[in-house]
């Protein structure tokens, strides 16, 4: 069947192909073609290797034909980009029964950050395998057949639960049971009489987790091959816990700040070591509140720097539009840089890297009102473009003449000083926070538990703040609810199982049945019975019943005794 038959669009309607057609002799022989076309995409009919024609109707018929075959056009991979993500521990993807028997052999692929976890699991009546990452440095497979659990261990040099990709192929058969690493790390046990019986597992196949859910997996899967076979994986994204793909919860770069994301795939973690800020996502503020007198100094002891693209920021609010935020000295070279608010409440550059002297005024902003201020300074081209971004605003930048015997670099530079330096009377008075220079944060030095004997304080106790600016937070994740179990999926030893407990309860009520029923007897039976009198006494041989009434002994039997005294 061609397309246009599938379509319904074939020339001829009672034809399921064009060139099936009969030939019509109005048409033009040689400047009109009917055509079936379209795209081979099954891979087992690929390459093509031969192509056949044939003919109908009668070879005197007037007929001809033409064929294209276009290039073989291989895109993406079936296998390596079949790939799911566990995202919640509990998280388990159940595959059919698999049967080992006395052979066979599972290979995949993943990446983890999960040092201990169950990566498959299969019970039988008896036996079972079991695949475990142990300490993130060790795979483990453990098998039992009949009476004897046996285990192959590989331990790697490097790391298992490093965010990396790493393949494990198991093999078992009569003689032996081997785990390859990497393809490369491999380690084999001799299975000894277990071999002479079939490893039988009536249970699923369980990825991501143990049977029971526990010591579970969360990273991503792929390329599950089951004695040769691949499987889809993909058919299960979209389950309780399981993504289509692989991507973690730092996909979505929830670290601000150029803080670090550490991918824990159900959970991420922030590192901010390298950032102004501090908190789980890097957004709360590292600040201080600056007095006139107030002074913080970096000291770069003695391992001086020379940049010649620094990056520079700082953050701050005040309602006094004066004052020096930020300076860099060098003594040995005479260069600095310093970045103030003038009186007029504009920010201020004005710095002097051997060159000649510059200054920089951001003009149409006041910057006294009370408002935070984020300002980025840095430079490009080789020093000779200043960029300055302020807040939201749009970048400036500043270009100057240097000339090429001129050196641009900042040289030597010896110290950082926050709002003020030692030759001031009266610094900056609001509050400052983000301070960055490159790679060195001082404020957050400064405040940290030991600080730095290169980092202090002058001009009285300064306590952190955070410069009324409340931390960004994100949206809580929605809460995923593990449905319950489907009784298909449980397999045949649960069943059973199942069976057992049931028979157990019903036998149980029977008996307590038949035990209360003997106490209900044996109570009721307390208060039943003969009641025997005496009333027939005398009357046995009465011919009627008047002289039986007057022969009868009537009342109470009463035993006379008698009294002798000696």
């Amino acid at each position: 069947m061609c397309q246009c038959g599938v379509l319904g669009s074939c020339v001829d309607p009672a034809k399921w192909c064009n060139c099936d057609a009969d030939y019509n002799p109005n048409r033009q022989r040689h400047n009109e073609f009917l055509t079936d076309g379209g795209e081979i995409t099954e891979k087992e009919y690929l390459p093509v290797k031969q192509l056949r024609f044939g003919d109908t109707g009668s070879h005197l018929d007037e007929k001809e034909g033409r064929y294209s075959l276009g290039p073989l056009l291989c895109e993406g991979d079936d296998l390596f980009s079949n790939a799911v993500t566990f995202r919640i521990s509990d998280a388990i993807i159940s595959l059919p029964a698999f049967d080992l028997g006395h052979s066979g052999d599972i290979y995949f692929e993943f990446k983890t950050t999960r040092e201990n976890a169950v990566l498959l699991h299969a019970l039988g009546p008896q036996d079972y395998i079991k695949l475990s990452i142990i300490g993130g440095d060790q795979l483990q497979f453990q098998f039992q057949v009949g009476d004897t659990p046996l285990g192959v261990s590989v331990e790697t040099s490097g790391r298992l639960a490093d965010n990396q990709w790493h393949s494990v192929s198991i093999e078992r058969n009569r003689k032996e049971a081997r785990v390859v690493v990497d393809g490369a790390l491999k380690n084999e046990i001799r299975t000894g009489r277990s071999a002479a019986r079939a490893l039988r597992l009536s249970s699923n196949l369980v990825l991501g987790a143990a049977a029971d859910r526990k010591d579970g997996f969360v990273g991503c899967v792929r390329a599950l091959l089951l004695n040769g076979r691949p499987v889809s994986l993909s058919q299960y994204a979209g389950q309780y816990g399981i993504s289509l793909g692989c991507h973690g919860r730092c996909a979505s770069s929830p670290c601000l700040n150029n803080g670090t994301c550490l991918e824990g795939y159900d959970s991420y973690s922030c590192d901010c070591r390298w950032t102004a800020f501090k908190g789980p996502i890097c957004a709360d503020e590292i600040g201080v509140n600056m007095r006139p007198n107030s002074i913080v100094k970096y000291d770069f002891l003695g391992s001086w720097r020379s940049t010649i693209n620094e990056k520079i920021r700082v953050g701050f609010t005040t309602t006094n539009p004066k004052g020096f935020l930020l300076g860099f000295y060098s003594n040995i070279s005479g260069e600095y840089l310093t970045l103030q608010v003038s009186n007029s409440g504009h920010l201020r550059v004005v710095f002097d890297f051997g060159f000649e002297r510059q200054e920089i005024i951001f003009p149409g902003k006041h910057f006294g009102l009370g408002q935070y201020h984020d300002v980025r300074l840095s430079r490009k081209n080789s020093g000779a473009t200043m960029v300055l971004q302020v807040d939201n605003i749009e970048t400036q930048e500043y270009n100057f003449n240097i000339k090429e015997s001129a050196d641009a670099q900042f040289n030597n530079i010896q110290y950082m000083y926050v709002g003020r330096n030692e030759s001031m009377h009266e610094g900056f008075v609001g509050c400052v926070s983000r301070v960055e220079f490159d790679d060195i944060y001082p404020l957050k030095l400064l405040f940290q538990q030991d600080p730095p004997p290169n980092v202090r304080s002058l001009g009285g106790v300064l306590n952190e703040d955070f410069c009324g600016v409340e931390p960004v937070t994100h949206p809580p994740e929605p809460i995923e609810t593990r449905p319950p179990p489907d009784a298909n999926d449980l397999g045949p030893d649960f069943h059973k199982t199942d069976e057992a407990i049931l028979g157990t309860v019903l036998a149980f009520i029977f008996l307590l049945l038949i035990v209360v029923a003997i106490v209900l007897v044996r109570a009721l039976s307390r208060h039943k019975g003969e009641y025997l009198t005496q009333e027939e006494r005398g009357a046995d041989g009465a011919p009627d019943p008047d002289t039986a009434a007057l022969a009868a002994a009537t009342g109470p039997r009463v035993t006379k005794r008698r009294e002798f005294f000696i």
